[in-house]
């Protein structure tokens, strides 16, 4: 048996800057590199042909691994391993881990764990200059256990020549002073930050002085009391200062808590304990970190490329292709596990990890992926005591039976449309979603043996409902988080539907009594408040709630949050229709027959009405809303109309219609005359006052607007007015409009009659309550700010713009984003809570942009209409722009440059997370073509196979209990689970009927 400790330096100065290495956590601000010289004799070992791990100071630094235990161990796994999330492991801070080793097993003692610990004083208010021949100083008391670099705050008064030397002195000038280190700061960049990075120093009392070398440079002070306390004094030729503080920064770190780690090989078992006590409050378990190496930029996932594993996934359902982390800083969701979580490798080898419900999560830079491992409890504990397994395996592509995977006589196809499946449906949390999803999430999860599926039902369960019968929008929040519901009525009245939805859908596969006894008087109540609180009993739900009034500028009233809908809004409307079916069948179920014939009724009138309320014959489509004045809104949504189309609404002359107008259509555009944007100004318009802006228009236009904000408060009214000309007497109105109840980030615009070029005025007047216009000091050509008539002092610009007519655009509304139809098809200029005036079209997913969910819908309703080759080819289409190397998703840029949302250039497509809804898009294949539903009675299997499939199926379907795998072919249905075959024969376009008593 070996013994021994390890003894080397190590810079902590990468640690300090915050830098990431391949070697280190980068998301944390924490880590530096491992010096690569320990000595031979310093570094412990372990190795058996299957696994080789070496280290230093409490940490490994090498873990390899060979599937076969021949010992040609594949590239490094692990470049380090380490307990907590910071790289404090070498001679200075962790020289006295003491360890043990044998042929199998080694024990590592004494690891201190870290965090940081700094010392502020950034408040400023009085430079103090430093000439020729003196000093300037900072006293302060160190309290954390080490420290290693120092720093202050620098004028030189624009100098580009100024330089100085700042040095470090344990003690203070009335105490004696022994210097530690300097360095000269040449230039001194004109009030920025300067630092000195010195070997670790103990707690104590210290003193950083500045000397002249050349230039004028000076040290930012404040006057005054401070803050932040730095146990010290400011200095001028080392005498004090009273009532002066300079800018100082200190950074160092404290040690929490101390730890143990015991790790043992057995064949291609790691075995690992760790124990942690902290040394004051309790923490949670900080897990390992995992270092290994990675290719954030591009699209390549191959292990040639540095990535070592490209999917990671648990034994509950959870699963995370490598493409999702692609061109982004950190890990969209942890993976999880009851008992497992697989890091899935490029090359020849898995590494499945076993614990009490492990966790793997992390962050990446360039060329480095830092893992994260936790297991167990989150909870804080004094003392943490934590045990996992690694174990390495033959690379496999077959998961755990969790996993549901489609088959069909294309196997290609079938693969595809399995892992599509794995990465959309399986790569979000499973938790905390709100109503918005609920339906959404049932049709992606509740047939499956995931944890998603039980997820589905605690979310049902959990959520609260008004005594009125309205149904919370979120998880904790009656209302949308925003805009601020405290302001606003915001709530989403597609709540009630979903929450219908999502519970018949849930008890339809799994039988769950209890479920049922618990959620059926509140769907009664959410179904209720729909029929009497929303006028649903005459067929259509109507919201009257002012916030939604359906006009331009209000509210959202659905998933679709920045979009203003409301009033009678199709969308809602046509999750209504499907909750009325839904409510129907689970009155069936339960003996309520006359009910169910009452809500079925309803049903047959809901469908005439939305016909007759929403169609727009012109266009061949649905509209997105009626508002309050009567007025129906029509961008040429895709989504209204594929989510009314799946739910049955359109007769089949209308289906053919509205998929008409998506094959073959245009998209309808719209381009600024005059778009003058706001720089950062915003005037406040007084009572009694007016503010204008005047502008020159080289074309024609229909439409004026401007954008007020109103500093966070509601309830402005205002006028605004039109003039042709300057003002004056020659100015001519064009037009004038009140407007009341205004909010922030509301455009207000006028519809006008055709304008000719020319030389225009817009004005605000007879103001009350807070308002102000966004304006610039930047001049435009042919354009000028107003106050009060005459040409304002304060701004150069106020945010108008001009806007000409629609006109035929490019028919694109398929091939832009390829994967998914455009969400709308005619440009949105106004009829948005949140201004998108100035976004380009297609810059906005909701406004001609594209959300992944849309195309599951497109597939279903093209199978119920169209045909099944139909929707083959669309689903196909998919497929194909799936298999290109981003798989749709990641970060910015996407494979054909879409900007997904979030990222720097546009939020253009929505394909990930956030939008697990994005699932819906593969899941489609179960309900189109295989044609598998579960009611309350009975699984309801409807074949439409497409004329190049001789059979589909799934392997691993969830119902009453029981996984079932199901084949259908021309003519046949085919159920296999729990030792028992069922196989019946069908006729195109009839269903077959299987109750839970036959299996």
């Amino acid at each position: 048996m070996a013994t021994g400790s390890t003894r080397f330096r190590i810079s902590r100065r990468r640690f300090l800057q915050g830098a990431g290495s391949s070697l280190v956590l980068a998301g944390s601000g924490l880590g530096r590199p491992l010096q690569a010289s320990a000595t031979e004799g310093a570094t412990y070992r372990l190795e058996n042909g299957f696994v080789s791990l070496s280290g230093a100071y409490g940490k490994l630094t090498r873990f390899a691994c060979d599937p076969a235990g021949s010992g040609s161990y594949e590239p490094t796994a692990f470049g380090s391993v380490f307990l907590g999330a910071t790289d404090f492991f070498d001679a200075g801070f962790n020289g006295g881990v003491s360890w043990t080793a044998s042929s199998t097993a080694l024990s590592l003692a004494g690891i201190q764990l870290p965090s940081a610990l700094n010392l502020e004083q950034r408040e400023l208010n009085s430079p103090v200059p430093l000439t020729a021949g003196h000093t300037l100083g900072q006293s302060f008391t160190a309290t954390m256990y080490r420290f290693s670099r120092v720093g202050g705050q620098f004028p030189s008064w624009n100098s580009q020549n100024s330089a100085v030397t700042i040095t470090l002195y344990a003690g203070t000038p009335a105490g004696g002073l022994t210097e530690i280190a300097s360095r000269e700061v040449n230039p001194v960049q004109d009030n920025g930050w300067a630092y000195l990075d010195v070997p670790d120093q103990p707690a104590g009392a210290y003193y950083l002085e500045l000397s002249y070398r050349a230039g004028t440079p000076g040290w930012w002070s404040r006057l005054g009391t401070t803050t932040v306390d730095v146990g010290g004094s400011a200095y001028i030729d080392r005498q004090v200062q009273a009532g002066r503080t300079m800018t100082i920064e200190v950074t160092g770190f404290n040690v929490d808590g101390v730890a143990s780690w015991d790790l043992k090989l057995s064949g291609p078992n790691v075995a690992m304990t760790y124990d942690i006590r902290w040394n004051k409050d309790p923490r949670s378990d900080p897990g390992l970190t995992l270092n290994t190496s990675w290719l954030r930029d591009g699209y390549s996932v191959a292990a040639a490329d540095g990535v070592l594993f490209d999917r990671f996934y648990g034994d509950a359902g959870d699963y995370m292709p490598a493409e999702q982390h692609k061109r982004r800083n950190a890990w969209t969701t942890p993976v999880s596990g009851s008992t497992a979580v697989t890091a899935g490798g490029s090359g020849p080898y898995d590494l499945r990890i076993t614990g009490t419900e492990p966790v793997l999560d992390g962050t990446m830079t360039a060329q480095s992926m830092a893992m994260t491992l936790n297991s167990g409890s989150a909870d804080a504990q004094q003392a943490i005591s934590r045990t996992l397994a690694v174990q390495v395996q033959p690379h496999s592509d077959v998961l755990p039976d969790v996993f549901p995977v489609f088959v069909a006589s294309d196997q290609r196809r079938a693969a595809q449309l399995s892992t599509f499946y794995w990465e959309r449906a399986l790569s979000f949390r499973f938790t905390g979603h709100a109503m918005d999803w609920a339906d959404w999430n049932g049709r992606i999860l509740d047939w499956t043996g995931t944890a998603g599926s039980k997820a589905q039902a605690d979310s049902l369960l959990n959520t609260r409902l008004n005594s009125d019968g309205y149904v919370w929008s979120w998880t904790d929040s009656p209302a949308w988080p925003f805009p601020d519901p405290k302001l606003f009525d915001a709530r989403h009245f597609t709540s009630n539907a979903m929450y219908v939805l999502g519970t018949w859908r849930y008890y339809s596969w799994t039988g769950d009594s209890g479920f049922l006894a618990t959620m059926l008087p509140r769907v009664r109540q959410a179904m209720n408040f729909y029929l009497n609180s929303l006028g649903g009993a005459s067929g259509i739900v109507t919201i009257t709630s002012p916030d939604h009034s359906g006009r331009d500028g209000s509210l959202a009233s659905n998933y679709w949050d920045v979009t203003s809908f409301g009033h009678q809004d199709a969308y809602l409307n046509a999750y209504f229709y499907g909750a009325l079916e839904a409510m129907a069948q689970l009155e069936d179920h339960v003996g309520k027959k006359a009910r169910a014939r009452e809500l079925r009724s309803l049903r047959e009138r809901t469908r005439t009405r939305y016909n007759q309320l929403f169609w727009n014959d012109a266009a061949g489509r649905y509209v997105q809303a009626i508002d309050a004045d009567g007025v129906a809104h029509d961008f040429g949504s895709t989504y209204v109309n594929l989510e009314a189309a799946s739910f049955g609404l359109p007769s089949q002359e209308r289906a053919a219609r509205i998929f008409d107008w998506l094959d073959n259509g245009h998209t309808e555009l719209q381009e600024a005359v005059v778009m003058i944007e706001s720089g950062g100004l915003a005037p406040k318009i007084a009572a009694g006052h007016s503010l204008g802006q005047s502008f020159t228009a080289g074309a024609e236009f229909t439409s004026v607007a401007a954008r007020f904000p109103t500093y966070g408060e509601r309830g402005a009214a205002f006028t605004m007015a039109f003039y042709r000309g300057l003002p004056g007497a020659g100015a001519v109105k064009i037009a004038e409009q009140r407007f009341s109840d205004w909010i922030d980030g509301q455009v207000a615009h006028v519809d006008l009659p055709k304008q000719p070029p020319g030389v225009y005025y817009l004005e605000v007047s007879q103001v009350t309550g807070t308002l102000a216009w966004w304006s610039s000091a930047t001049p435009v050509a042919g354009a000028a700010a107003y106050t009060d008539g005459v040409r304002a002092p304060d701004a150069s610009t106020r945010f108008v713009a001009a806007l000409g007519d629609h006109f035929e655009g490019p028919a694109d509304i398929y091939s832009k984003w390829v994967f998914a139809p455009r969400s709308t098809t005619r440009r949105n200029s106004y009829w948005f809570f949140l201004s998108h005036l100035t976004n380009p079209w297609g810059d906005e997913v909701q406004d001609g942009g594209a959300i992944l969910y849309t195309s599951g819908f497109d597939v279903l309703a093209r199978a119920r209409y169209l045909s099944a080759d139909d929707a083959w080819a669309r689903m196909t289409t998919i497929l194909d722009r799936w298999s290109e190397p981003d798989h749709i998703c990641g970060g910015a840029p996407l494979f054909r440059g879409e900007n997904p949302v979030g990222g720097p250039d546009g939020s253009s497509v929505g394909t990930d997370v956030p939008f697990p809804e994005s699932g819906l898009a593969p899941a489609s294949f179960l309900y189109a073509f295989i044609g598998v539903e579960a009611e309350p009675d009975a699984l309801v299997i409807t074949p439409n196979l497409p004329s190049s499939l001789a059979n589909a199926g799934v392997r691993h379907l969830h119902w009453r209990g029981q996984q079932l795998d199901v084949l259908v072919t021309r003519d046949t249905v085919t159920l296999t689970g729990s030792g028992r075959t069922i196989k019946r024969r069908y006729k195109p376009g009839r269903a077959i009927r299987v109750q839970s008593s036959e299996l």
